[in-house]
């Protein structure tokens, strides 16, 4: 079930403070389109989207791809259950101080909660500032250069103010019953930006700094302003922002990181410390870790990510949930101009535990033994990060061999205890052992993998990574995820931009052929990679695996299906993805418009479609060639 601002409140008056910066949710929430809607041959993606889409799942029924609806942040507070009250309407708040006075009235004093008049924004010419609290008592500092508003370094606030260049507002309330803080930031816009609209939102990173330009671990200072566009409607600068926070910015990406268009982690931080907040990032669900994904020179359609997260979604599989924007990054405190433009991105979630992620329960420090040590876990098979060293395990004496080790996420690797690690080590290590021994029953356990593994997880997984040929599957950013007391399970899917036919690596040009292994060793090899292998040499597996892609290729994943996708993604894209490729000259795409390269992207999908299509007609599947 998502949570609401009022469940997400840290603390204190935080809710109201989250409500004052961020508009309804009737101007960005959504309409999901669901497995029923993109789920066979015959579905169709109505109605036409008017508003940016988020690729998504929701809750449980929620699985596919969605749009912007009806979504609102709730007017009320907890329902009261408790005897009616007949007396006098009571129009003071019910926490605070009370004073009771000569005459014995009763005086409330309100928790101070701050607002912004206007809330941050963009704007053309000087804008007037305005900071309110409901108890006019309360003492409010303010700074206007970035700085912590501190006593005897801020200004105390008296009244409105004005600001004339670009700043970002920083201020603390405080009265008898608490404090409350707000950060927002009020951009000037050059002459050029000014009237500058687009039917996809507006995230907008400002900095004092400058902004990173390499790969880094180190978060930079940031405010995010984001413009949603309106039911029906377009972003249009200048205007308030319907979202203005602190946040922290780091360029991101192993092969990508070092491209002139970044791709980015965003991590959205609390007014006066550099900590996570969370907040519902263009109708996602609250929280403070994202990612801003940078299609660049591989995928020149500029969705192969969302598409494949959302198909994920579609057959019941969590991918993080996505939405397109266009960005801008202004850097060392200017006004906001056209030069500070920097594409087509998309925003999409981080894979990490959560109720609206990856829904596992959070591992502590202290769960040390059985049933406590046996989750929730996050890691994958992948090149180690900075600080990484990783594990390797599941080799079973030498049968499987992996290309990387595996790395762990949460927790990683510096908070995970030492129990927990051996735990997770020989978890791995039995399911080697069963997949490795006769009759799939590990020697020493008595289980057969089936009591270890969530089958039909790791089933859907391998299918959406063979479906769009990913030659980088199952062993790079190859996620897996156990709970507690549960099994062990494949995914999240991640990674996408090198698959289906994309524009500048060859290994996924040819949509027949499992893999890419006819061609290169520099990719991987689907049946036989790891403890893969173990499970492709059990015909009962492999029974159900094909059944299962038969399934999947006449209903989520038929051409019909996919394209519905595609075609409502393009529909978005179209407009930004022009000026994008104005900016990005040398990855223009292919056969000269955009239009004609997502058609590469539909050819492709029928090809590989009707290939593995034909695959399965054979006895064994596993045997069928390419061209």
């Amino acid at each position: 079930m998502r949570r609401s601002l009022w469940q997400a409140a840290p603390r204190g008056a935080r809710w109201q403070r989250a409500l004052a910066l961020a508009v309804p949710l009737a101007a960005s929430s959504a309409c999901i389109y669901g497995k029923d809607e993109i789920g066979t041959s015959s579905d169709t993606i109505s109605p036409t989207p008017t508003s940016s889409p988020t690729y998504a799942t929701g809750d449980t029924a929620d699985t596919g791809y969605s749009l912007p609806g009806t979504s609102t942040v709730p007017d009320t507070g907890p329902t009261d259950t408790g005897p009616s009250d007949t007396g006098p309407t009571d129009t003071a708040t019910d926490t605070g101080v009370v004073h009771t006075g000569d005459t014995g009235a009763v005086e409330v004093t309100p928790e101070p909660t701050l607002t912004f008049a206007p809330p941050g924004g963009a704007y053309d010419g000087p804008v007037e500032v305005t900071l309110t609290t409901p108890d006019p008592l309360a003492e409010i500092l303010y700074t206007t250069d970035g700085s912590v508003p501190e006593p005897g370094t801020a200004t105390v606030y008296t009244g409105p103010f004005t600001l004339s260049s670009s700043a970002v507002v920083r201020a603390v309330a405080t009265n008898d019953v608490g404090s409350d803080d707000l950060a927002a930031s009020y951009l000037q816009l050059e002459p050029d930006l000014v009237g500058f609209s687009s039917n996809l939102p507006l995230l907008v990173l400002w900095t004092l700094d400058q902004a990173p330009q390499t790969k880094s671990e180190t978060y930079t200072p940031f405010t995010l302003s984001v413009f949603e566009p309106p039911p029906g409607g377009r972003a249009t600068l200048p205007a308030d922002a319907t979202l203005s926070t602190r946040a922290g910015l780091h360029v991101r990406g192993s092969s990508t990181s070092g491209y002139p268009k970044h791709p980015y982690r965003l991590e959205t931080w609390e007014p006066l410390v550099d900590d996570d907040d969370k907040v519902e990032l263009l109708g996602m669900p609250n929280e403070s870790d994202w990612v801003l994904g940078a299609p660049y020179d591989f995928d020149r359609a500029m969705m192969r990510d969302a598409l494949m997260f959302a198909l994920s979604n579609s057959i019941g599989r969590y991918a993080p949930r996505t939405r397109f924007a266009e960005v801008f990054v202004a850097q060392y405190g200017e006004d906001l101009g056209y030069d500070d433009y920097i594409g087509v991105y998309y925003a999409a979630e981080t894979i990490k535990r959560d109720n609206d992620r990856v829904d596992i329960t959070k591992l502590h420090d202290d769960d040390l033994v059985w049933p406590d040590v046996t989750g929730g876990y996050i890691f994958k098979e992948d090149r180690p990060g900075p600080n990484e060293s990783g594990f390797w395990a599941g080799s079973a004496g030498g049968v499987f061999v992996y290309e990387q080790p595996f790395v762990n996420v949460e927790p990683d690797e510096a908070t995970i205890a030492p129990e927990q690690q051996t735990y997770l080590v020989g978890l791995i290590d039995e399911v080697a052992g069963a997949l490795s021994s006769p009759g799939f029953v590990n020697p020493t356990t008595g289980h057969h993998y089936d009591d270890l593994l969530d089958t039909d997880a790791w089933i859907d997984h391998h299918i959406l990574n063979v479906f769009a040929k990913n030659p980088d599957a199952l062993r790079l950013s190859a996620y897996y995820h156990k709970d507690r007391l549960g099994l062990l399970a494949a995914g999240p899917v991640w990674d996408f931009d090198r698959t289906m036919g994309c524009a500048t690596d060859s290994r996924a040009a040819d949509p027949t052929w499992w893999d890419s292994t006819n061609i290169t060793g520099d990719t991987t090899e689907m049946f036989a990679h790891g403890w893969w292998q173990g499970l492709f040499d059990d015909p009962v597996f492999r029974d159900r695996y094909f059944a299962r892609m038969d399934d999947l290729l006449n209903n989520e994943l038929s051409v019909a299906s996919v394209e519905a996708v595609i075609d409502a993604m393009e529909a978005e894209l179209a407009e930004g993805a022009d000026r994008n490729n104005a900016l990005w000259t040398s990855v223009p795409p292919r056969n000269g418009t955009y239009a004609a390269e997502v058609q590469l992207l539909r050819d492709w999908v029928e090809a590989r479609h009707a290939w593995m299509q034909s695959c399965l007609a054979l006895a064994d599947p596993m045997t069928c060639v390419g061209n």
